[in-house]
C-alpha cells in the first residue's frame, strides 16, 4: 500500500496537468485570446484588410463585448452580448453569421457594417474560435 500511494500521487498529478495544458490550448482559450489581446495563443498577431484603429475586438468593444465605446466618424462600437446579437435580433447571429461579420463586415441582415469595423484576416480555426468566443459573451 505505501508504494502505491507515490504512484497513485504521481498518475493524479498527471492527469491534472494534461487536463490544465489542454484547457490552455482549447479552440475556447484561443478565441479569448484573440479577442481580447489581437493575438492567437501562439502569439501571432491578426491582420486585417487595412490597418485597424486598434489591435483587437476588445480594445472597440471592451473586454465584456458591451460595446458603447465612441469611435471617429461618428461609429459606436456594437454590443456583442448574447441579448444584443440573438435575442434582441429578428434573424438572430448564428456562428456563421458572426464570422462573416468578423471577416468581410457584413451583419446578419446582409448589411455592410460602419467602415470603422475592420475586415479581420485570421486562419479559418482563429475565426471559428474567436466567433465562438464571442458567442459565450453574456
Amino acid at each position: 500500500m505505501v508504494q502505491r500511494t507515490p504512484i497513485m500521487l504521481a498518475v493524479v498529478f498527471l492527469a491534472a496537468v494534461t487536463a490544465a495544458v489542454a484547457n490552455a490550448t482549447s479552440p475556447m482559450a484561443n478565441g479569448r485570446a484573440i479577442f481580447l489581446t489581437g493575438r492567437d495563443l501562439a502569439g501571432r498577431p491578426i491582420g486585417a484588410q487595412r490597418a485597424p484603429m486598434r489591435s483587437s475586438c476588445a480594445a472597440c468593444h471592451r473586454a465584456d463585448g458591451s460595446g458603447g465605446v465612441h469611435l471617429p466618424g461618428g461609429a459606436v462600437s456594437a454590443d456583442l452580448r448574447h441579448a444584443a446579437l440573438v435575442t434582441h435580433q429578428k434573424h438572430p447571429y448564428t456562428l456563421a453569421l458572426l464570422e462573416r461579420a468578423i471577416s468581410t463586415g457584413v451583419d446578419n441582415e446582409g448589411k455592410t457594417l460602419h467602415p470603422m469595423m475592420p475586415h479581420w484576416r485570421l486562419s479559418k480555426t482563429d475565426l471559428h474560435d474567436v466567433a465562438a468566443y464571442v458567442q459565450t459573451l453574456k
